[in-house]
């Protein structure tokens, strides 16, 4: 008998395959039911704790333990909920109380000498020490960053010595509610780091804001800066301190109009956080210092508005904000 020929071996082979591959097919299953749920629950769970982690907004700070133990404990800020805000226009290098008006005692921009402005800053601080003494909820927060190249000190801790220094607040062991927030390099970022300042220092967030500075400015802060922080408008005050003159008042009010001029109101109202062009390289020509701020970690909940930056410039926020949420 003469053997098969090659390929219908070939063939055979095949089929014989093609016969256990359908019968491993048709196997009964060797997981059971409940193993199957054991092991779609693992995933659910598993899948839980990954999305929680990525959204939460302190997902990074459990991880800073070198941070976080350095930090005191506050009783005497528990209860604050009002926030009251003196933004820095200026370097006050002085020491003693005689140097308040000295224009030689800061650090003043072209613009700002020969117009009796440090009366003006002044003005700002004694208004906002005395809001903040006479109300025993509030919290002063002197606020202006590293902006000189001549002074490694920031405008807020300036303005707080000046305070001490020419007795507009209480000596530090008489009155304690006042603080510095050193990383502000405009006034967009005067509120909004102030609010975060406000919550690294009592550990909660405010429900009151009450801003002290140029009357000018006014319009900036009531409708730009306070609809870009989602901050109800009848829990928002600005005090407004009008200039020396009414002719340095109507030239500053029309130049907060002006889109050449890089820190004003124009320039806010088609870039509301600050995050675009001009407004931006206003911020890095005023940082001398390379320095950077804390609030991802001191205020972990407004991580994701610290980082919002819509393309069109003016898309409100759009997540959840812890005041809105009564944290």
């Amino acid at each position: 008998m003469l053997p098969a020929p090659v390929s219908f071996q070939r063939h055979r082979i095949l089929n014989q395959r093609s016969r256990s591959f359908s019968k491993l097919l048709r196997a009964p299953a060797r997981l059971t039911n409940l193993s199957a749920l054991l092991l779609f629950t693992l995933f659910a769970f598993s899948l839980l704790l990954n999305l929680r982690y990525l959204y939460s907004p302190t997902r990074d700070v459990a991880l800073l333990r070198s941070i976080i133990e350095t930090l005191p404990s506050r009783p005497s800020a528990s209860g604050l909920d009002h926030l009251v805000i003196v933004p820095g226009h200026a370097i006050w290098i002085g020491a003693r109380s005689e140097d308040a008006e000295d224009e030689d005692s800061w650090l003043l921009a072209p613009y700002q000498r020969g117009r009796g402005r440090p009366s003006i800053f002044r003005a700002h601080i004694s208004r906002g020490s005395q809001i903040a003494t006479e109300d025993s909820r509030a919290l002063l927060v002197f606020s202006g960053g590293h902006t000189s190249p001549f002074s490694a000190t920031s405008e807020g801790e300036s303005y707080l010595r000046f305070a001490r220094a020419t007795g507009l607040l209480p000596s530090v062991d008489m009155f304690t509610r006042v603080t510095t927030e050193d990383a502000a390099l405009d006034s967009f970022q005067n509120v909004l780091f102030s609010v975060a300042r406000f919550r690294e220092f009592t550990g909660a967030y405010p429900t009151r804001i009450t801003i002290v500075g140029h009357d000018f400015k006014r319009r900036r802060f009531e409708q730009l800066h306070r609809l870009a922080l989602g901050w109800p408008k009848i829990r928002f005050m600005y005090e407004g301190v009008p200039l020396r003159s009414e002719a340095d008042e109507r030239e500053a009010a029309a130049g907060e109009v002006v889109l050449s001029l890089a820190n004003a109101f124009t320039p806010y109202s088609t870039d509301l956080y600050g995050c675009h062009a001009s407004l931006v390289k206003k911020r890095a020509e005023r940082n001398f210092h390379a320095r950077t701020h804390g609030y991802h970690v001191g205020a972990p909940e407004m991580r994701e508005l610290l980082e919002w930056c819509p393309k069109d410039g003016k898309e409100i926020f759009p997540g959840v904000l812890p005041w809105e949420k009564g944290y």
